[in-house]
């Protein structure tokens, strides 16, 4: 008798961990929140690689798997097309200790697109900057649209600071 209660609870036992390994973390459900609001207020959500800029003593840069939220830009007629609208509008920064920092605040270097921002278009993204989460660590814009990479351990009310940001980038001459 006390063999078969033994296998009886082991087996019990057994199919609790089993469930409770499938279930989603506190962490993924705050994630998966975020990302669900942030679906509603129509940024689009990338998970992918993404190697950021050579840092200082670093003899090659660092990848890594990374989330980004972006907001398309939106069509217009007089929008510069091709190689040309590429060179004009594409730049990529990162909160890290890089080599090519001209313009950018402290803590922040230019991963592509060193020079492609003017100095009143600089100080404008020095502000947005401060209004971005803490866990913000990069910033891209392209002709098609603008992202910023973060952990996304956020509030509703940050994601509404950088849903803000990337209006600014998509609205603005970034």
């Amino acid at each position: 008798m006390e063999i078969k209660l033994v296998i009886v609870i082991l087996v019990c036992l057994s199919l609790v961990g089993s469930v409770a390994w499938v279930l989603p973390t506190s962490v993924q459900r705050a994630q998966a929140k975020i990302r669900q609001l942030a679906m509603a207020k129509g940024l689009k959500i990338r998970v992918g690689k993404h190697q950021g800029p050579r840092e200082q003593g670093e003899i090659t840069p660092r990848s890594h798997l990374a989330t980004s939220y972006g907001l398309p830009r939106p069509r217009s007629r007089n929008r510069v097309v091709g190689i040309a609208a590429i060179k004009q509008a594409t730049w990529e920064i990162f909160k890290a200790d890089g080599l090519n920092t001209k313009g950018l605040p402290n803590g922040w270097c230019w991963n592509c697109g060193e020079g492609a921002l003017k100095a009143e278009q600089l100080s404008h993204l020095a502000r947005l900057i401060e209004q971005l989460p803490n866990d913000a660590y990069a910033i891209g814009v392209t002709p098609i649209m603008a992202q910023i990479y973060w952990n996304e351990k956020a509030t509703p009310a940050q994601l509404d600071d950088l849903e803000n940001v990337l209006k600014e980038l998509v609205s603005q001459s970034f």
